[in-house]
C-alpha cells in the first residue's frame, strides 16, 4: 500500500517533466520562427511522433498505410486519401485534426495520452511553415516518376554492331546475342501467307492466292502481299477485335436486366472503320474522348461502352453509388486503354505503386461527370442534308401542283402515344408553341418536342434551345428540361399544370427553317394517359406575330384504328391532265418515301453530355463523405492540365484528350506500340499490356518499345506505319520450329528467337471455318447478328440458338455482344464476358473446347458444307484431299497424309474428314 502513492508521485513528476520539456521545445520552435529559422523534423517533430504516433505508424506497422517516421512518408500520406498534411496550412491537414479532435471515432491517437496544448502547436508551426517542405515536394514528385515508364520518351540509337539490319531486328539480335541464342531461319512462303493472312485479317488465305504468292519472284513480293493485306477491310474488322475487348464494349447493359443497347454498333462500326483508313492514334483518341467536338459524335461510344445498371435503387446513397461506379468506369477504362495507368486504383486511397493521387481521381471524375449513358442522335451529313432540302422543295412543288385533286374531308391518322408527326410546307421560325386543349386523362405530358430543319431536330437544349410553359406540374419526375433533352420515356417527360388551354414552348438560338415536328406522350410505351387529343402547333419569327402550321383538326377521333390515305379525284380533270396528276402523284409518293427515310435521325449508344455541378473528393471512395471540392483536371505528376470549376463539359474531355496525346505524355506511345508488338506477337514487349505503372512488368527490350513510340510520334501517329515495320523485319518472318537449346533458355520465347506460335482466338476459328466452308458471309457493318433467340421480358434471358442461316454467318466481329453470355460454341475459347476491360484473352485449353468443336450442331453443320464444297470443285477423290489440305493449311498435303485420308474416308465417309480436318491442332494454330 505505501509503494504505491510513491510509484504515482514518481510518474505525476515524470509527465511534469515531460511537459515541461514539450513547452520548452515549443517556446523553442515560436523563438526559430520568430527568426524565420525553419522547424525541423527530426529536431522537433519527430520525439513528438515517437512519443503518441509511431507505434502504429512505423516502417513495421503503418496501419491505414500511413507512416510519420520521415517528412517523406508524413508528405505521401495513407490509404484513406486524406491529405495528412497540407505544406502551409495546418488547419487543412488531417494530422492537426486528428491529434485535436474531440470525436472518439477520429482523434489520435485512439488510447493512451493525447498531445498536448504545447505538442500540437509545434505541429502547426512545423507544417504551416511552408519553405520547409520545399525539398520533400521535390523528393516526392521525383521518387513518384522515377519508374521507366514515367520517364520522356526519345529515340533510342539503333545498336551499331547491327545497324546494317533493320532497326527492329538490330534491337532483337543484339538481346540475343547477350543470351546466348541465334534467330530462326525464315519461315518458308506458304507459312509466311497464311501467318500473315490469321494476324492481320483472322482468316486463312486462298489457294489461289498461296501459289500466287509462292509464284512471285519479284523483290518487293512480301511488301505487296502486306500492303494488300492492309488496305482490306478485313484487316480494321480484325483490329477493332481487340480494341473492342480492351474498352468493354457491349450491345446489352449488363447487370440483372440486361436490355439491349440497339444502337451501340455505330461505335464498332467506326472503330473498324478508323483503323481500316489509318486514323492518325492521336486523333483515334481524342475522337473517344470529345468526338462531339470533331464532329464524330458517334467515337463517344468508348466512354458509355461499359455496364450500365438500368434499374436505379430508390435510396439515394444506392443511386450515388451508381453513378460512382459508373465514372469510375469511364476514368479506369481511359487510363487503362490510352495510358496503360491504373487510375481506378485511386478511388478510395492515393495510388499504392504509381503517383496518382486521390485528388487526382476525382478531379479525372470532374471531367467525365458530365457524361451521361443514353442514345444520343447524330448530325445528319451535309450530303443528307443538301438532299432532304432538295426533297422538301420538289415534295412542296408536287403537292402544290396536285392539291386541287384533294377530295374534300380527308383525315390523317389519330394520335397514339408512342409517336406523332406533323409535317408541312417549310416555313422559317424561331419560336414554336404546342398548345394542348383537351387530353383523354388528366393533365397534358409529352416526353419530348422535337422540331426539325433539314433532318437535324434543333429542339434540343444542347444546341441552345430554351423552354418556357404556361405552368408545369410539380413532380419530381416531370420537370420542363426533360421537354429537349434528347431523352424519352415518362420518367424524362413534362406535365402541364393545367387540364386544358396549356402550352409549352421552344425558342431556338436563331431562326431555322422547319417542316417536321414530332412528339409524343410516353415513346417507351408504358403510358396512354394524359395525351392530348386536342392541339395546335404555332410558329413564329419574333415571338410576337403567330402562324399555325398544324393541329388536331384534320387528325380522325383518338379511338379511331383507321389508317386513312389522302384520296385523290381525277374525274373532272381532262385525260391528259389526270395522266399527267398520277405520274405526279406516284413520283410524290416515291420522293415522301425516300425524304420518310432520310429524316429519320440515326441514333448512337453514345452518350449525353451536361454540365456537371461540383466535384468533390470522397473519403474512402465514399458516396455519403464528401471531403473538399476539386477542379477538373489530370494526373498532377504526368504534369496533366489544372482546369477552373467552371470550364464547360466539352471542353474538359477535350483538355483531356490533347493531354493523353501530347508527345510530352509518356505513356500513350508506348502503350499503344507495345499492343500492336502484342497484335503480332501474341505477348507484348511489355506483358502487362494495360499497366505500366511500378506495379506491371519491365520490358523486354526497353529501347526497342521506345524506339518504335518515337517512330510512331514522328510519322504523324500512323498504326499502319508501325505494322509495316513489325512485318518487314526479319524477327516476324523467322520460322516458328522449335529449338530444344534455345527452349531451356527461353521456354517462352520472350526473346523472340523463333515467331511464337499461338492458338488462334474464339473469331478467328470461327470466321476461318465459315470461310473454308464457303459460307463466310461478307456482309459489313450495320445491326449485328444475334447468337441467341431473346426473351423479351423486362429482365432478359438469352437462350443460344440451335439452327443457323446465312445471316448468322458473318465475321464474330459483327455478333451482338451479349454482356454475361458467351456464344455456345466458340465463347468457351476464352471469349470475354463484355463487363471488364480485357487487355489480352488467356489461351486456355479445357475439354469443353475439343467438344464444343467436335460435336456441336454449328460445326457439324459447317463441316457438312465443306464436305459439299469438295464434291462440287474437285473431280478425284486425291484432288479433294489436296484441295482441303490447301483450303485448311495453306499447303499440300504429303503422300502419307494423303495415304491416311484416303483410309479415313474409306472407313468413315467425306463428312467425318472434314470434320476432323476443322478440328486439327494445325487449323487452330498460327504457325
Amino acid at each position: 500500500m505505501t509503494g504505491r502513492p510513491h510509484q504515482f508521485s514518481i510518474r505525476r513528476q515524470l509527465n511534469t517533466v515531460l511537459a515541461f520539456g514539450t513547452l520548452c521545445a515549443w517556446l523553442l520552435t515560436a523563438a526559430r520562427a520568430a527568426d524565420g529559422q525553419e522547424p525541423s523534423f527530426d529536431r522537433d517533430v519527430l520525439p513528438i511522433l515517437k512519443a503518441h504516433c509511431l507505434e502504429c505508424h512505423s516502417a513495421d506497422t503503418s496501419e491505414g498505410g500511413l507512416r510519420l517516421d520521415t517528412q517523406l512518408h508524413v508528405l505521401r500520406g495513407g490509404d484513406s486519401g486524406e491529405a495528412t498534411v497540407v505544406p502551409g496550412h495546418s488547419d487543412r491537414s488531417d494530422l492537426i485534426d486528428r491529434v485535436t479532435s474531440i470525436d472518439a471515432d477520429r482523434q489520435m491517437p485512439p488510447d493512451g495520452e493525447r498531445l498536448s496544448d504545447a505538442e500540437a502547436a509545434v505541429l502547426r508551426a512545423w507544417i504551416g511553415h511552408e519553405t520547409a517542405w520545399q525539398a520533400t515536394i521535390a523528393e516526392l514528385k521525383s521518387s513518384g516518376t522515377a519508374h521507366w515508364s514515367f520517364q520522356p520518351v526519345h529515340r533510342p540509337q539503333v545498336p551499331t554492331e547491327f545497324s546494317s539490319r533493320h532497326p527492329i531486328d538490330a534491337f532483337i539480335r543484339r538481346k540475343l546475342a547477350e543470351s546466348g541464342l541465334q534467330p530462326s531461319p525464315t519461315a518458308s512462303g506458304p507459312q509466311l501467307i497464311r501467318r500473315a493472312s490469321l494476324v492481320l485479317h483472322g482468316l486463312p488465305p486462298t489457294p489461289e492466292r498461296v501459289a500466287e504468292f509462292a509464284a512471285d519472284d519479284r523483290p518487293n513480293a512480301w511488301q505487296r502481299l502486306t500492303d494488300e493485306l492492309l488496305d482490306s477491310p478485313h484487316f480494321g474488322e480484325r483490329m477493332a477485335t481487340f480494341w473492342l475487348d480492351l474498352v468493354r464494349f457491349g450491345e446489352t447493359h449488363g447487370f440483372e436486366t440486361n436490355r439491349e443497347r440497339p444502337h451501340a454498333w455505330r461505335y464498332r462500326d467506326w472503330v473498324i472503320a478508323a483503323f481500316n483508313s489509318d486514323l492518325p492514334y492521336d486523333q483515334f483518341v481524342c475522337q473517344q474522348l470529345a468526338g462531339d467536338v470533331y464532329g464524330v459524335d458517334v467515337a463517344t461510344g468508348f466512354l458509355v461502352g461499359g455496364p450500365y445498371d438500368l434499374v436505379k435503387g430508390q435510396d439515394p446513397l444506392l443511386r450515388l453509388t451508381q453513378r460512382q461506379d459508373e465514372l469510375a468506369d469511364m476514368i479506369n477504362t481511359t487510363g487503362t486503354a490510352f495510358m496503360g495507368l491504373t487510375l481506378g486504383c485511386a478511388r478510395c486511397h492515393n495510388h499504392k505503386f504509381d503517383p496518382v493521387t486521390q485528388k487526382d481521381y476525382y478531379a479525372l471524375q470532374a471531367v467525365f461527370a458530365g457524361v451521361n449513358h443514353a442514345d444520343r442522335q447524330l448530325p445528319p451529313s451535309p450530303d443528307r442534308i443538301a438532299r432532304l432540302k432538295q426533297l422538301d422543295t420538289q415534295i412542296a412543288d408536287l403537292r402544290s401542283s396536285l392539291q386541287k385533286y384533294i377530295a374534300a374531308n380527308q383525315l390523317r391518322e389519330a394520335v397514339t402515344a408512342t409517336q406523332n408527326s406533323e409535317e408541312f410546307s417549310p416555313v422559317e421560325a424561331q419560336f414554336v408553341r404546342f398548345t394542348i386543349l383537351a387530353t383523354n386523362q388528366g393533365e397534358p405530358c409529352l416526353d419530348e418536342l422535337e422540331v426539325f430543319a433539314d433532318g437535324m431536330n434543333v429542339a434540343l437544349a444542347t444546341a441552345g434551345t430554351v423552354a418556357s410553359s404556361s405552368g408545369d406540374f410539380q413532380h419530381p419526375l416531370h420537370k420542363l428540361e426533360h421537354i429537349n433533352d434528347g431523352r424519352y420515356g415518362n420518367a424524362r417527360s413534362w406535365i402541364s399544370s393545367v387540364v386544358s388551354g396549356g402550352w409549352v414552348q421552344l425558342k431556338f438560338a436563331a431562326a431555322h427553317r422547319i417542316s417536321r415536328i414530332a412528339w409524343a406522350r410516353d415513346r417507351e410505351g408504358r403510358y396512354a394517359d394524359r395525351l392530348a387529343t386536342n392541339y395546335r402547333v404555332e410558329v413564329s419569327v419574333d415571338g410576337e406575330h403567330w402562324q399555325e402550321v398544324t393541329s388536331s383538326e384534320d387528325r380522325l377521333p383518338t379511338d379511331s384504328s383507321q389508317k386513312p390515305d389522302i384520296v385523290y379525284s381525277f374525274d373532272d380533270a381532262t385525260p391528259d391532265e389526270a395522266s399527267a396528276a398520277r405520274r405526279q402523284l406516284q413520283q410524290l409518293t416515291a420522293l415522301q418515301a425516300e425524304r420518310q427515310q432520310l429524316a429519320e435521325p440515326a441514333l448512337a449508344y453514345a452518350g449525353t453530355f451536361s454540365q456537371p455541378g461540383q466535384t468533390h473528393r470522397l473519403y474512402r471512395g465514399e458516396p455519403g463523405s464528401p471531403r473538399e471540392a476539386v477542379s477538373p483536371a489530370g494526373v498532377e505528376a504526368l504534369h496533366g492540365p489544372e482546369l477552373e470549376e467552371t470550364t464547360p463539359e466539352q471542353k474538359r474531355r477535350q483538355a483531356i484528350a490533347d493531354w493523353i496525346v501530347s508527345r510530352d505524355n509518356p505513356l500513350t506511345a508506348r502503350v499503344i506500340v507495345n499492343r500492336l508488338w502484342q497484335f503480332h506477337f501474341g505477348t507484348g514487349l511489355v506483358s502487362t499490356a494495360s499497366d505500366f505503372g511500378a506495379n506491371g512488368t519491365e520490358p523486354s527490350h526497353p529501347e526497342l518499345l521506345d524506339w518504335l513510340a518515337a517512330e510512331l510520334m514522328d510519322h504523324d501517329w500512323s498504326l499502319k506505319h508501325i505494322h509495316r515495320l513489325i512485318l518487314s523485319s526479319e524477327t516476324w518472318q523467322q520460322s516458328s520450329s522449335p529449338n530444344a537449346a534455345a527452349i531451356v533458355r527461353d521456354a517462352e520465347s520472350r526473346l523472340l528467337w523463333r515467331f511464337p506460335p499461338r492458338r488462334m482466338e474464339a473469331e478467328a476459328i470461327r470466321d476461318s471455318m465459315l470461310m473454308v466452308s464457303g459460307k463466310l458471309n461478307p456482309q459489313r457493318g450495320g445491326p449485328g447478328f444475334s447468337a441467341f433467340e431473346i426473351e423479351p421480358e423486362n429482365v432478359r434471358h438469352y437462350f443460344p440458338k440451335t439452327t443457323f442461316t446465312s445471316d448468322d454467318w458473318r465475321r464474330m466481329v459483327y455478333m451482338t455482344r451479349v454482356r454475361q453470355e458467351r456464344d455456345a460454341v466458340f465463347g468457351v475459347f476464352d471469349c470475354p464476358d463484355f463487363n471488364q476491360v480485357v487487355p489480352q484473352r488467356s489461351r486456355s485449353t479445357t475439354p469443353l473446347q475439343a467438344l464444343n468443336l467436335l460435336n456441336s450442331h454449328f460445326v457439324m453443320q459447317q463441316a457438312e458444307f465443306f464436305a459439299e464444297r469438295l464434291q462440287q470443285e474437285c473431280p478425284s477423290d486425291e484432288e479433294r484431299i489436296q484441295r482441303a489440305w490447301q483450303l485448311c493449311f495453306s499447303r499440300s498435303a504429303q503422300p502419307a497424309e494423303v495415304n491416311a485420308s484416303k483410309r479415313f474416308i474409306s472407313d468413315s465417309n467425306w463428312l467425318q474428314f472434314c470434320r476432323a480436318l476443322l478440328n486439327s491442332n494445325e487449323f487452330v494454330f498460327v504457325p
